[in-house]
């Protein structure tokens, strides 16, 4: 047993194990630096160049700024915008010329958080404007109409569930109403949380959770006691259902 071993071989025991894991992580980087090879230096810069973002925003990001400054772009290419192959050097273009602008923004470190978010604000809308140059009329016009459609259905998929919520719960139309009331004004809000370029990754996240737990508590309120219990079940027999299911995939 553990406990019976004295307390002089405890220490030895414990010491050759700070020893043999102390060699491993060495052997490990070592090996990693070796493998690296050429990439070491670009490694390195880039992670100076993350270590002055982490500075200046006071906590890691996960990489969000290099995915809201290309967002844009990516939602397009997701509506299957068709590119000709001019533009798609204009869009390499583009994007190179931003990666390096964001870059040495992320390693100035004389710049102060305000100012940090303010320029990449600025940044970012300048790109959406060049990319907008960059796109004809009538692909301008297809996004336009894939946006539409998308938010069409969206509207059509929360309405089905409003629905089914109403005959689950037996709502009364007023009930309806105010929840459909309280659930746009809260999209609403939850849209310019995104869409607001000086707020940071963490805290869009933040903020959305914030409004999605005001939400739930709002609907609550509106809700009658004997609603607020099928509420309740209808919940635990979704988790249920989830857990089941990844139970089936695990066996």
């Amino acid at each position: 047993m553990l406990w019976s071993i004295p307390e002089t071989n405890k220490k030895i025991h414990m010491k050759k194990y700070l020893f043999a894991l102390t060699a491993f992580t060495m052997v490990a980087f070592v090996a990693n630096a070796q493998s690296a090879g050429d990439s070491t230096k670009n490694s390195a810069n880039h992670q100076r160049s993350w270590n002055g973002h982490q500075k200046k925003s006071g906590y890691a990001m996960g990489g969000g700024s290099h995915r809201n400054m290309h967002g844009y772009h990516q939602n397009n290419m997701m509506m299957n915008v068709k590119l000709t192959d001019a533009q798609k050097q204009q869009v390499k273009a583009l994007n190179d010329d931003d990666r390096k602008k964001l870059s040495k923004l992320e390693i100035n470190d004389n710049i102060t958080l305000k100012d940090y978010r303010a320029e990449k604000a600025k940044l970012m809308k300048e790109r959406k404007a060049r990319y907008q140059d960059i796109l004809t009329p009538e692909q301008k016009s297809e996004i336009a109409q894939a946006k539409k459609q998308r938010s069409e259905k969206m509207e059509m998929m929360a309405q089905k569930r409003m629905e089914k919520l109403k005959t689950a719960l037996n709502l009364t139309d007023d009930q309806v109403a105010k929840i459909q009331e309280q659930h746009k004004s809260s999209m609403e809000k939850a849209k310019a949380i995104r869409e607001n370029a000086l707020l940071s990754e963490e805290q869009k996240r933040e903020q959305l959770m914030s409004i999605r737990k005001v939400s739930h508590d709002n609907m609550d309120k509106i809700l009658t006691a004997d609603q607020l219990k099928k509420k309740e079940e209808m919940r635990n027999n979704r988790m249920n259902e989830m857990k089941n299911r990844w139970q089936k995939k695990d066996s």
